[in-house]
């Protein structure tokens, strides 16, 4: 997948998780229908004030929007997605559940491990 083809993949999960039609969006960024669906099929490279309307629309930074995770699993990818979808004065609040969550899972598989460990 292209840079171009990524960012425009990532305009389109932001966008979908904010229950925006690609017109509302195009719009709200004040650019055409057209192009934006240009942009999110990764032909069209928009310009920086283009990608400055797009995620002020979106509610999250350019950076958020450019930074791809290649590497990382489908799992990964789709939390960072709906962790980008959430209005910004949310994240905090969904980043802590996620720590707390993720500190519990630990103490159940650790004490899983004790207890197989414990019946061999």
């Amino acid at each position: 997948m292209t840079v171009l083809e990524k960012l425009g993949y990532n305009i389109r999960v932001v966008r979908k998780r904010k229950g925006l039609t690609q017109q509302q969006l195009a719009d709200q960024s004040h650019i055409s229908l057209k192009h934006l669906q240009l942009i999110e099929k990764g032909v069209k490279n928009p310009s920086f004030e283009i990608l400055r309307s797009l995620t002020g629309v979106l509610d999250l930074s350019i950076d958020a929007l450019l930074n791809s995770s290649d590497g990382e699993d489908k799992s990964a990818d789709e939390m960072r997605q709906l962790y980008l979808s959430c209005p910004s004065e949310a994240r905090e609040t969904l980043l802590n559940a996620t720590r707390t969550l993720s500190h519990e899972l630990k103490k159940l598989m650790d004490k899983s491990t004790d207890q197989a460990d414990s019946s061999s």
